[in-house]
């Protein structure tokens, strides 16, 4: 009698359940301490404007535009094109169902064990939207973006906690699956940079507050740390590389144009193996506590170039036909700009590197952009819409840093009395970035980044519980919030206008408080992003929790920028959103 395999999905669950069994029989044999709670969330995001993602098919912004082809710089013809894809029409940014169970193990004075399961399900509600495949990401095998994950087309199942620790008197070690987060800022990560950050299902849109919990990625490795004295302690950690993992084409968060395609298989293919490692040390001196670290890892975000690809006409340059593609030399420089890259420099280094090969159908360097503009229309006229091929690589680099914290102490009720101020500032030599033409030929340049916290809890009133606040500005050298290079902003024309003027540098404020009320069943949020070059994103909030069972919860994401593609904001300026989660704790 034959018999059906079981699905990874299936193996997953079974594998869990015997390891609930075990765990109960080893309670029962050897009295250990075992806990499990969890719960249950929904977690819808409704729109607030009829703005689409113009980086997906369906919100791309020359969808039945009439855009005209102009190739006659070169003896061609002018026409006109429509972009023949229909615009998405959906209410939704987000409609996920959040399952996460907590299994907590103390086996001895020595030892413990903690593992979380985390189920999460992404329905296709969104309207005119495609099939988007929300979770699939082809680092491990089965399209998995994370060694301890399975996954769907809607729906994730991961495990990203299952570690036991050792304590011995100063000693500590931590084995088994981890995140690893170092760094204290809020919207920032200077310090915090051991693991990357998964970006498929909220993007970086969640509470502030919780300060990238859901989204750093976990790996296997081994962390450790060790006292030697009151003011001293030590930590190192040795972990298997696994890069962020990116919003997929076509779903509601994702932000790398999706006329696009990206080649990662082969780039992680060479990185697949590899070991982050690091250590920290930690020391206080009277009122200052210091830290230095020290990184030495794979960029878990990676740097992009163009590839080759596979197109049976096209084959060998990086674009291949597609219906899918750019239609016109004013979409490929309109998005150029909006993805911080140059469509000028980015046509001319497609036809320099990969000429020897193809010929590239008689293609030229040009020195204009009205005359690559041309060049591209005749293609378009001539070929139809074309789709770009880009590659996905991590390379090694390292990383050193410094933090300081200081407590004001002043009088009594003072603003100033138990104001913390903490720095932190990284260093990181010949750091690789993505060029604004994609060349394979990567920029390479020393980046400092440097933050500036204050944070104060503060009673106003004796009849409200204090007030948390705290306050942060941001300066990078090299590159934005989003690890772009400075060099690629500022492209604002069309066809013929408006090449990267670039940024000298990436510098932004950001400020949250939290506001518990008397009775802290209710308590209010705010916190705001702002980047000086013109753009802002404030997330007001508002928590309910009634009883220990039961947590609602409300906040916008409110993206507002001036344009220019010189700040970030403008990148999820579409993302206007109310989010809500209800929670059942068990």
């Amino acid at each position: 009698m034959s018999r059906k395999p079981i699905s990874v999905a299936g193996r997953l669950l079974a594998g869990t359940a015997l390891a609930l069994g075990a765990i109960s029989f080893a309670q029962e044999a050897s009295a250990v301490d075992f806990n499990i709670q969890g719960f249950i969330r929904q977690e819808p995001a409704i729109k607030l404007t009829d703005k689409e993602n113009p980086f997906n098919q369906r919100g791309n912004i020359y969808n039945f535009r009439p855009t005209v082809q102009d190739s006659t710089l070169l003896g061609g013809a002018v026409t006109v094109t429509n972009r023949p894809i229909a615009r998405a029409d959906n209410d939704f940014n987000l409609m996920a169902t959040r399952l996460e169970v907590d299994f907590q193990a103390n086996f001895n004075q020595n030892w413990t064990g903690f593992a979380r399961m985390r189920g999460y399900f992404q329905p296709d509600i969104f309207d005119n939207y495609g099939d988007p495949e929300f979770f699939a990401t082809p680092f491990w095998g089965g399209d998995r973006g994370t060694l301890f994950e399975v996954n769907g087309k809607n729906y994730m199942i991961d495990m990203p906690a299952l570690y036991a620790d050792y304590s011995d008197g100063p000693l500590w070690i931590r084995f088994g699956n981890q995140q690893i987060a170092w760094g204290e800022s809020l919207f920032f990560r200077v310090l915090d940079v051991p693991n990357g950050l998964d970006l498929r299902r909220h993007l970086l849109l969640d509470l502030v507050a919780e300060e990238f919990a859901d989204e750093r990625v976990s790996s296997p490795g081994v962390r450790g740390s060790y006292r030697v004295s009151n003011d001293l302690e030590i930590e190192a950690f040795t972990q298997l590389f696994n890069p962020s993992i990116l919003a997929n084409p076509d779903t509601p968060y994702n932000v790398i144009p999706s006329q696009f395609t990206i080649h990662q298989e082969e780039g992680f293919k060479d990185a697949r193996g590899a070991m982050n490692v690091g250590t920290r040390v930690q020391a206080q001196f009277g009122d200052v506590a210091i830290q230095a670290i020290a990184v030495n890892r794979r960029n878990p975000d990676g740097v992009f170039h163009w590839t080759a690809s596979n197109d049976p006409i096209l084959g060998g340059t990086p674009f291949s036909m597609s219906n899918t593609g750019v239609y016109s030399a004013a979409e490929w420089f309109t998005y150029a700009g909006m993805a911080r890259l140059n469509g000028l420099t980015g046509f001319n280094t497609a036809v320099r590197e990969f000429q020897p090969t193809t010929g590239f159908l008689g293609a030229v360097e040009l020195p204009t952009q009205p005359l690559v503009a041309a060049e591209l229309d005749m293609f378009f006229q001539g070929l139809g819409p074309l789709r770009g091929h880009i590659a996905r690589i991590y390379p090694r680099e390292s990383i050193f840093g410094l933090g300081a914290n200081y407590i004001v102490k002043a009088g009594p009720d003072s603003f100033f009395d138990q104001l913390v101020i903490r720095s932190e500032l990284t260093y990181t030599p010949d750091k690789k970035f993505t060029s604004p033409d994609l060349s394979r030929s990567l920029i390479e340049e020393d980046e400092y980044v440097a933050s500036l916290v204050f944070e104060k809890y503060h009673r106003f009133t004796q009849e409200f519980p204090a007030t948390f606040m705290v306050l942060q500005y941001l300066h990078k050298s090299e590159s934005d919030l989003f690890g772009r290079h400075l060099s690629g902003m500022g492209a604002t024309g069309d066809r013929t206008t408006g090449l990267p003027t670039g940024n000298s540098s990436f510098n932004a404020v950001a400020f949250a408080l939290q506001q518990p009320f008397p009775n802290l069943i209710w308590r209010a949020d705010f916190s705001v992003l702002y980047d000086v070059k013109g753009g802002a994103l404030i997330q007001p909030g508002l928590k309910w929790k009634p009883n220990e069972a039961w947590t609602a919860e409300v906040f916008a994401n409110i993206a507002l920028s001036d344009g220019g593609n010189d700040d970030i904001i403008s990148t999820i300026d579409w993302a206007d959103e109310l989010a809500f989660r209800i929670t059942y704790q068990f």
